[in-house]
């Protein structure tokens, strides 16, 4: 067995608990073993089908069990996992099909098929070849199914995978980030990436077995994603919820379930805090934020909302999947901060004289690890941008774009990204500072601070400003 490899944990799994629930997806339920019979079906028909190692296979799926097969079939292969989120265009799904040079496409019928009815754009990008659906239902779609996803799980088993000898520098996913401008950029993630960050994250947040982790964060994204891999080297339960635009259901099927582990980002506690007295959430044990920073009234909201969990402030991003994690026991206390470098790395900020500092010091944060990416897929000068010379010869370390701030026990404080910071009468000013302080007025609900254009004062600040009731 290749403790090199992400499948490590999931034959791990199956082998130490076999008839132990893996993932929950509304009213189905696979265990572990079957987990696994039903993964080396897909990877082995996929094979069949010419799908080898170093393939870029898109996945265009929500939240399911046939997401997480998808991922582990590729993973055994030694190909490229490359999600998208259901929500995304078609036309940026089919950029993303031809930036990857994918050798498949796996979806819908449904989102196929508008798909394949996008015209030839200007740089001649066309609908993807090979497609593999989920279920039934493409009999009239210009290219052939042969089987599908539902089919190829109902099948006998069939002939054992033939694989090379896998190495950890080898690439399991390609993420692309949505930027706000222009097309995303592929962050290539290797499996001693995605191995270092998922063991980092699960020893800080001492994730067991018995733990059964809810996920309505969408999996395309490297949050949820993780949230997979993280339940198979704990060998803990994965609920699956499709997402949270019903979430008088979500938070239904999240006590039913008896979660113990709960990710969420800033705004689906936004949507949470309202209806929560309606639930009883004492199973939760565990409560993970990161995606985006919370607010010190974000935090007061869950230890009120949930007294008994610890809560985990974090940060993060795609390009080494977490920066930082502050020790609950700290968070009374330091609700601003989100701590401090994760296990196995170590960060430090670069001032705009480019002197690196380790505390008492605001200025672009730098990760090192063996979690930092390996570039940007087919963009060399956006990796270059990112990945520089780092302290020790020939290493590369992230420089993240994030301008932070270490106090003097080196605990990090998000400030703004680097191209969000305004500068107003000659001072520079991050929103987020701004809105932290508008939200502590009482009867502020959420806030946006933003920058506009000025003669005389550089940027203007504008606050747009939710109000609400007692």
């Amino acid at each position: 067995m290749n403790t090199s490899h992400l499948t490590h944990w999931l034959a791990r799994s199956a082998q130490a608990f076999p008839e132990k629930t893996a993932l929950v997806a509304g009213d189905d339920e696979i265990s572990w073993a079957a987990l696994s019979r039903r993964v080396m079906k897909t990877a082995s028909y996929l094979q069949q089908h010419s799908i080898k190692r170093g393939d870029r296979v898109v996945v265009w799926l929500p939240n399911s069990i046939d997401f997480v097969v998808c991922f582990w079939a590729v993973q055994y292969l030694q190909a490229v996992f490359v999600p998208v989120n259901p929500d995304t265009p078609v036309a940026r799904v089919r950029w993303i099909f031809n930036n990857a040079e994918a050798a498949l496409l796996v979806s819908s019928s449904e989102q196929a098929a508008a798909l394949f009815a996008l015209p030839a754009d200007e740089q001649g990008q066309r609908s993807p070849g090979p497609v593999l659906f989920d279920k039934p239902g493409a009999e009239n779609l210009i290219h052939p199914v042969l089987l599908t996803l539902q089919h190829i799980a109902a099948q006998a088993d069939v002939a054992p995978l033939t694989v090379e000898n896998a190495l950890d520098i080898d690439l399991a996913s390609l993420i692309y980030t949505s930027g706000s401008t222009g097309h995303p950029k592929g962050v290539m993630l290797t499996q001693r990436n995605m191995l270092s960050a998922a063991s980092s994250v699960c020893t800080y947040l001492d994730l067991r077995a018995s733990d059964r982790i809810f996920c309505t964060i969408p999996m395309s994204f490297d949050y949820g994603l993780y949230q997979a891999i993280l339940a198979a080297r704990a060998s803990a339960t994965l609920i699956i919820e499709k997402d949270f635009s019903r979430p008088l259901f979500a938070l239904k099927q999240l006590v039913k379930h008896q979660a113990t582990v709960l990710p969420i980002v800033p705004t689906l506690l936004a949507l949470i805090a309202p209806l929560a007295k309606r639930y009883d959430f004492s199973s939760l044990r565990k409560i993970t934020n990161t995606a985006a920073a919370l607010h010190s009234n974000d935090i007061d909201t869950l230890i009120t909302l949930f007294p008994q969990a610890e809560i985990f402030s974090m940060y993060g991003l795609t390009e080494c999947h977490r920066c930082t994690w502050l020790p609950p026991a700290m968070l009374s206390t330091h609700k601003e901060s989100v701590g401090y470098a994760i296990p196995n790395t170590e960060l430090w900020v670069v001032d705009d004289n480019g002197v690196q500092h380790r505390n008492n010091a605001t200025g672009e944060l730098v990760i090192r690890g063996a979690t930092v990416m390996r570039g940007y897929w087919r963009n060399e000068e956006q990796t270059q941008n990112k990945l520089r010379p780092g302290p020790l010869p020939g290493e590369s370390v992230l420089y993240t774009g994030d301008i932070c701030r270490l106090d003097e026990h080196g605990l990090l404080y998000f400030v703004a990204r680097k191209d969000d910071i305004l500068k107003t009468n000659g001072e520079k000013v991050a929103p987020r500072e701004v809105e932290g302080v508008l939200k502590r007025i009482p009867g502020v609900g959420q806030v946006a601070v933003i920058g506009l254009s000025h003669p005389v004062y550089g940027d203007q600040i504008i606050a747009c400003i939710e109000c609400v009731t007692a």
